[in-house]
């Protein structure tokens, strides 16, 4: 078995529209790299099927406008002009009151291509455990949609419970609202051990490499053992990483996932079923 040829749904990616692109025009980072054009083109190379493409509740990052609106057109449009490809989830912007949040994102949800709903608490700036996210779950819920959670506490809190997107408030948030599945974006980065139990999906972006970098390849599939295989999901956080460029991650994710123990069932059931039964693709 080999991850470049197996079938794959990556949960968690990053695109720009073109009028960001623009905007940005003469600046070099790795969201330069952030085109559906060339994301496509490595799609087809790793046999990525379909990829999520995920918002940054920070309006500025996916819209020339800096609205949340605007982000929503732009991914509705990014998923159209490659039907098939991707599918999104919805943004919050929390300058706006979070009844207003709620009604954008049910507006959202008039387009087929949003399939579910992302907070990231590091950009936000609001603990994920805060009220304002009550109205989002309570509308996850009665939408019968997942909501992704950015949790990967920055390296100067690293280990830090108080972190904004700390896997404590996850844990405390999902308590209030037992009905709505969560997605742990980054497996909980390295306060991971807070992440083990939860009734959750967990997301391999972004970590996959640094927990090999910080703890070695054995410990690392150790550690990914001390999950659910049917709750694991392939996902890269393509172009961003903290330790890969950008044309380096799917073939370093296929790499580092060769060399787990996972066997073929388990293999198939993260790089593809446990997401297409979440997202009933």
């Amino acid at each position: 078995m080999d991850w470049r040829q197996l079938r794959k749904i990556d949960a968690h990616v990053h695109l720009l529209p073109e009028e960001v692109h623009r905007a940005n025009a003469g600046v070099e980072n790795e969201f330069s790299a952030a085109t559906a054009e060339g994301h496509t083109e490595w799609m087809e190379r790793f046999q990525v099927e379909k990829a999520i493409l995920m918002p940054f509740n920070d309006p500025s990052l996916l819209s020339a406008g800096s609205t949340v609106t605007a982000v929503h057109e732009n991914l509705r449009q990014l998923c159209e002009r490659y039907p098939g490809k991707y599918i999104a989830f919805a943004d919050i912007d929390v300058r706006n009151p979070p009844k207003e949040s709620c009604a954008e994102i049910r507006r959202a949800f008039q387009s087929s291509c949003f399939r579910g709903i992302k907070i990231h608490p590091g950009n936000t700036e609001l603990n994920l455990d805060d009220v304002y996210n009550d109205y989002i779950f309570d509308l996850a819920e009665e939408l019968n949609v997942p909501v992704a959670i950015h949790s990967y506490p920055s390296s100067q809190r690293k280990y830090d419970s108080g972190d904004p997107c700390a896997p404590a408030r996850i844990s405390n948030l999902m308590r209030r609202h037992p009905g709505v599945q969560a997605i742990v974006c980054h497996l909980g980065g390295f306060q991971w051990r807070d992440c083990v139990g939860l009734d959750a999906y967990f997301d391999l972006s972004s970590i996959l490499p640094d927990f090999v970098k910080e703890y070695g390849l054995k410990e690392a599939n150790r550690i990914l053992r001390r999950f659910d295989v049917n709750r694991l999901l392939f996902a890269t956080d393509w172009p961003c990483s903290r330790s890969l460029e950008p044309n380096a991650i799917l073939e370093q994710y296929c790499a580092l996932l060769n060399a787990l123990d996972f066997s073929e069932e388990e293999a198939k059931q993260i790089a593809y079923r446990n997401i297409a039964s979440l997202l009933a693709l």
